[in-house]
């Protein structure tokens, strides 16, 4: 299974050869593209949904699990702001402007501003609305 090499036959064995050329990397743009206001009320929306919870089931038990909550979507934010503050090219976020009169290319196609906020928005302010009610049901009961 094993056995000692000596280290004149490695010498004698080894070659040297270039180091493989490195793939293209499959996304240069880490900016996504999207104007800083919807993720903005994106984070509004998360947040908002984890402080709901945790106002309306408070209780001490449940202190550090939201406190780990808040802090795991606190870099879900983050990490994304880091990769667009160092990369390479510093093209950023699309202005609004620019986003309003343009729209944006998603998978289904083009989408108008409209289209792409609503596309976006949809379940976080959903899922906002669904901790109100069940906060709400759970101090009526």
């Amino acid at each position: 299974m094993t056995r000692t090499i000596d280290h004149k036959q490695l010498a004698a064995s080894a070659r040297i050869v270039p180091a493989p050329a490195l793939p293209q990397r499959a996304c240069e743009e880490h900016s996504f593209e999207l104007p800083t206001r919807l993720y903005a009320a994106l984070a509004l929306c998360l947040f908002g949904f984890l402080a709901v919870m945790t106002i309306g089931f408070a209780a001490p038990m449940l202190a550090v699990p939201m406190g780990i909550n808040f802090i795991f979507l606190a870099a879900f934010f983050a990490v994304p702001v880091i990769f667009v503050r160092t990369s390479k090219d510093k093209g950023g976020a699309m202005r609004w402007s620019e986003f309003a009169r343009k729209g944006v290319d998603t998978a289904t196609g083009h989408s108008s501003a409209a289209e792409a906020s609503v596309l976006m928005l949809t379940l976080p302010v959903l899922i906002l609305c669904w901790s109100i009610a069940v906060v709400v049901i759970a101090a009526v009961l």
